[in-house]
């Protein structure tokens, strides 16, 4: 039963290993997008290439997600999130001493695997030991945490690109994690045990296989010479993605319960919020190269922008959480939708012109977004999970925010790249006006993407008890 023997204090306690384990996953994040531009011109990659430093992190996160949910709901929720926060320290470390991209590319993957574990413990610790009738809250203490790192991340990510080097964006995390540990330690309750044999393998194996064929296969689509490359990418994904339903649908135990997905309202919540995170992701990703490019921001400038964002998102989230959980939370979920779009016709209207202002209504537009919906979105998509217990729909919640923000970095990088026909060009010798071609098509893109988003969330209504 969710909550039981667990104080308040523990309560407490638990939430803040909870808020600090994300918290580190968002500085990870919005410290790397804020180095991107750095490593692409240190390494001599385009665009889209160099969008692999943060894609392979979020693809590891995707891929493996479902996987150690699986193993935590069975009893090892501490163990899984332990474990994973040692890896993630780890490979920190080693991220920030790799020489080369292949390097830095292999340990950026292990460190997905660390924060896949992590990111599959937390929620569900947060659903398993806080009483229901808070879950508003504690999704909003998630969405905290989070956007603690990211407000963090770009002021801090660029004062270390600048006065250090882009190696240090990693070796930060090195001192959190280790404290984080220390606190895991102490704080979780002791696992209950697990049965081997409930776990998935052939699953879990092919649903990773699925995610990250298809992430590649987006992300490769407009570059030169890349069909070969490709279609076999494409044909991959979705092989793997049929016999992965075909399995899971005659599997007693199956890493995902594919009932739940007969439910078209959480079908609709949960596709908007992967929209969401995808639309906001990629704006993300393109909004530092923009600052370099077109207006001349160092990393430490840009960073000081992209951290209006975050910080609204960090000011507002929690009391727009409380405030969904006594009314209704699709008025939240439309509006937050409806916010990032007009974020993206913003740029996509004034990027050219190169302004300040523009920006900044943009990135107060960003921020306003998780403001409104960090809570509300993921309480939609675990209250409409019918078919599974809550703690399984909160992993698919979970899985909604990194697959979304996997095929956002994936599918706007695919976007600029048509949009400017740079093809493999190296970003250092990218023209100004072939960029802008680009980034002006992606923004528009993203008004698009949020306005489906908004048009998904509007059509579920809420429970009877929201509509007094």
């Amino acid at each position: 039963m969710q909550g039981a023997g667990t104080g308040k204090k523990n309560i407490v306690l638990i939430l803040a290993v909870i808020a600090s384990t994300i918290l580190m996953d968002g500085l990870d994040g919005s410290i790397v997008n804020i180095a991107l531009p750095a490593l692409a011109s240190d390494f001599g990659t385009d665009t889209g290439t160099i969008a692999w430093v943060s894609t392979i992190y979020l693809v590891m996160l995707a891929g493996l997600l479902i996987t150690f949910a699986r193993i935590a709901k069975n009893g090892m929720i501490k163990r899984v999130l332990v474990i994973g926060l040692i890896i993630f320290t780890a490979s920190s470390l080693l991220c920030g001493i790799s020489t080369s991209f292949e390097m830095l590319l292999v340990f950026r993957a292990l460190q997905g695997i660390g924060a896949a574990m992590m990111g599959a413990a937390v929620p569900m610790a947060c659903v398993r030991y806080l009483p229901a009738a808070n879950l508003g809250l504690g999704m909003g203490v998630l969405t905290l945490g989070f956007s603690l790192g990211f407000a963090l991340g770009p002021v801090v990510g660029g004062i270390l690109t600048d006065l250090l080097s882009w190696h240090w964006i990693f070796l930060i995390n090195v001192p959190i994690g280790l404290l984080i540990i220390l606190l895991a330690v102490w704080v979780i309750p002791k696992d209950e045990g697990y049965a081997v044999g409930q776990l998935d393998i052939a699953g879990a194996v092919l649903l990773f296989s699925a995610i990250l064929c298809g992430i590649f296969a987006i992300e490769r689509i407009p570059h030169q010479g890349s069909v070969y490359m490709v279609v076999p990418a494409a044909i991959g994904c979705i092989i793997f993605l049929a016999a992965f339903i075909f399995i899971e649908r005659r599997k007693m135990n199956p890493l995902l319960n594919l009932r739940v997905f007969r439910h078209w309202k959480f079908n609709s919540v949960l596709l908007a919020y992967l929209l969401a995170n995808l639309t906001y992701m990629g704006m993300l990703y393109m909004l530092p190269f923009y600052m370099e490019v077109c207006m001349g921001f160092s990393p430490y400038t840009s960073g000081l922008y992209i951290f209006i964002s975050p910080l609204l998102t960090l000011l507002l989230c929690v009391p727009m959480a409380i405030w969904s959980d006594r009314t209704e939370r699709r008025a939240f979920s439309v509006t937050a939708c409806a916010v990032l779009a007009a974020g993206g016709l913003i740029l996509f209207l004034f990027g050219a012109d190169s302004l300040v202002l523009p920006l900044v209504a943009a990135l107060v537009c960003m921020g306003l977004t998780w403001a409104l919906c960090g809570g509300p979105m993921a309480s939609r998509i675990i209250e409409n999970t019918e078919d599974e217990s809550k703690e399984v729909g909160s992993s698919i919640m979970a899985e909604a925010i990194y697959l979304g923000s996997a095929l956002g970095m994936a599918v706007f990088a695919m976007l600029f790249v048509a949009g400017s026909g740079s093809g493999n060009i190296s970003f250092s010798d990218l023209p100004k006006d072939v960029f802008l071609d680009g980034f002006l098509f992606s923004m528009a893109a993203a008004t698009v993407i949020a306005a489906a988003a908004a048009v998904l969330s509007f059509i579920v209504k809420e429970p009877k008890r929201y509509r007094t």
